[in-house]
């Protein structure tokens, strides 16, 4: 299951492509109460738990299940044109890998 936020305002404004059946309102609820049950942690709260390690602009989130735990995978550019891809435990704030796209 994925789910694709793109930020119109970096700290809440997120809207999310819908999955199979599903609306872009009911994919975004879902995620609400997701942190709200303290399944995982805001995305605003990882990104400031791990400022000094993200380099650059945000060009991508992603909010995946992998092997049983939500992985945020978060994409950035920095000012070297150079894209980088972070998964970050959405649970725990666990800095996962990080991989530079080619």
């Amino acid at each position: 299951m994925t789910i694709r936020l793109i930020f119109l305002v970096l700290a809440v404004g997120m809207t999310s492509t819908p999955a199979a059946g599903e609306s872009r309102h009911d994919e975004s609820k879902r995620v609400r109460e997701w942190i709200a049950e303290g399944r995982i942690l805001p995305l605003e709260r990882l990104l400031e738990m791990n400022r000094e390690r993200l380099r650059g602009r945000l060009l991508d989130v992603e909010l995946e299940r992998d092997d049983g735990r939500y992985v945020y995978e978060i994409e950035t550019i920095d000012k070297h044109g150079i894209v980088r891809e972070i998964e970050i435990d959405a649970t725990t704030g666990e800095w996962i890998d990080e991989e530079v796209d080619d």
